[in-house]
């Protein structure tokens, strides 16, 4: 049996109510127009110092990575593809192997981080930086020797002032400049 469409009727607050509700709603215009509680991040002046546990970019740490391929197989853009390269083979010196490594497509990459998820030696790790900026397409594609390399934050880097964001009971989200020993 389809449910029941039931209508309420909004009470009416008449004209006093009405008028009360406009002035409460003007009071509190004010109250901010005199008294600002902007947290504006004015960037590239400021930055947001990210917790530790941000999903930002990827980075490989090539040592762990075994080539099993699982990371390129999960990922649900193919943003992570798998190269092939020559490497001095450890059980015979002076021969060369065919290793497997990945590489990442930042173009069609969502940081879902199901690849690093999946990671059975913890080869691949999130860095909490997100606002890297490419000039063109194909630098966007990282080859092997960048993607083991950990990206700055552009602001930070051109020594912008870093800020988080509290909440203060009394006045909501307050924007706090980060000391220099707690950036992490």
């Amino acid at each position: 049996m389809p449910a029941k469409f039931v209508h309420k009727k909004t009470p009416k607050i008449g004209v006093l109510g009405a008028i009360s509700r406009n002035a409460s709603a003007l009071v509190l215009g004010l109250k901010y127009f005199f008294e600002p509680n902007r947290f504006t991040l004015m960037y590239p002046r400021e930055y947001i110092v990210l917790d530790k546990r941000y999903r930002g970019f990827i980075v490989l740490n090539k040592n762990k990575c075994i080539g099993c391929e699982s990371c390129a197989r999960v990922c649900p853009t193919g943003a992570m593809k798998m190269i092939k390269i020559e490497v001095p083979d450890p059980k015979n010196p002076g021969k060369k192997k065919i290793a497997k490594y990945p590489t990442i497509n930042h173009q069609r990459c969502v940081y879902c981080g199901f690849c690093v998820d999946i990671c059975p030696t913890e080869a691949l790790y999130h860095v909490p930086v997100h606002d890297v900026v490419y000039f063109n397409l194909a630098d966007m594609i990282q080859d092997l020797e960048s993607f083991q390399k950990e990206p700055v934050s552009p602001a930070a880097a051109e020594g912008a002032i870093p800020v988080k964001y509290v909440f203060d009971p009394e006045r909501g989200l307050v924007k706090v400049r980060v000391k220099e020993g707690e950036k992490k």
